[in-house]
């Protein structure tokens, strides 16, 4: 028998535990910046092992990680061609996960593929969907057009806590003001809940506050204050269960964009305040009050939240 790391010992107990496994929604993988041509990168993410590479078409590619034969980690091998090399018997795999050949020359078994997951790019990452085939499109910056903002996407990295438990600071406006020490926050009358997610606005002659949650792993929002816009995205993707990986997006329109710096520093300012309660919490829903209807409607909205086991 091999031997048991402390990650799949985890991992294991993770889906022991809980055998649906993790939300059917879009993930952030890695940013765009980080596939180089011919290199696959690895990820440890919702309990498994995916790898990540650029096909010869451009198009970002995500497959589990191990080789069918063995189950060696196919992030170790190399792109050649339009195939993914393992590194150990070189059993090559096309984008659609199928092996295509085996350097033995032996007749490649029927079942010999790799799991494949839906993937697409947006706002300076790569993201993939838990399941066979995407049921929603990716995460958005509401109100924003690729083609008139400018924007840069960052990985925070690894993090204690559940993704979905920091998404509620979405719908958390109680928090604006008692934690992030900002008075003038206003409480939409209603949450717009579709499949992929709940939307709402808020908005003033003074104050906008577009905000959307994308399943239960991105929230992005459009912020303008006095007349001057600014847009965040915080996401993350689960490694193991009560483990993530955390990203973030930042953008203003082109003709500022010298303030990107300002919006950049804004974002991670937020984010470091939330970050010993996330790390800490010992999250239950507990007495809630009407101030936190809206949080009482994610938490719902969560709990009927369809999963999916990614294969190994």
């Amino acid at each position: 028998m091999g031997a048991v790391t402390e990650l799949s010992a985890r991992s294991l107990a993770h889906r022991t535990e809980t055998a649906a496994g993790f939300h059917r929604c879009w993930y952030p993988v890695c940013r765009s910046n980080d596939l180089d041509a011919g290199r696959p990168v690895g990820r440890d993410i919702l309990g498994t092992r995916v790898v990540v590479y650029r096909a010869s078409t451009g198009k970002a590619v995500v497959h589990s990680a191990f080789c069918p034969h063995l189950g060696a980690d196919l992030s170790g091998g190399e792109i050649v061609g339009d195939l993914l090399r393992c590194p150990y018997h070189h059993w090559s795999f096309g984008a659609d996960g199928r092996c295509a050949e085996i350097a033995s020359g032996d007749k490649i078994p029927p079942r010999a593929q790799v799991f494949n997951y839906p993937t697409a790019e947006a706002w300076g990452l790569v993201w993939m969907f838990n399941g066979e085939s995407a049921e929603v499109d990716p995460p958005v910056l509401p109100d924003a057009n690729p083609g008139e903002i400018v924007f840069a996407a960052y990985e925070r990295g690894e993090r204690r806590g559940h993704g979905w438990v920091a998404v509620s600071n979405g719908v958390d406006f109680q928090h604006l003001r008692t934690l992030h020490h900002l008075p003038a926050v206003a409480m939409p009358e209603q949450l717009d809940v579709d499949a992929g997610g709940i939307a709402y606005k808020i908005e003033s002659p003074y104050f906008l506050q577009h905000g959307r949650i994308s399943g239960t792993s991105t929230f992005a929002q459009h912020l303008r204050i006095g007349g001057v816009d600014s847009f965040m995205m915080f996401t993350g993707a689960p490694i193991e269960s009560g483990h993530s990986n955390g990203f973030y997006v930042v953008g203003v329109p082109r003709e500022d964009a010298a303030r990107l710096a300002e919006t950049k520093a804004m974002a991670e300012r937020l984010m470091e305040e939330d970050r010993p309660v996330l790390e800490a919490i010992h999250f239950r829903r507990g007495l809630l009050t009407a101030s936190d209807r809206h949080m009482a409607r994610y938490f719902k909205y969560v709990e009927e939240f369809p999963c999916f086991l990614p294969p190994d």
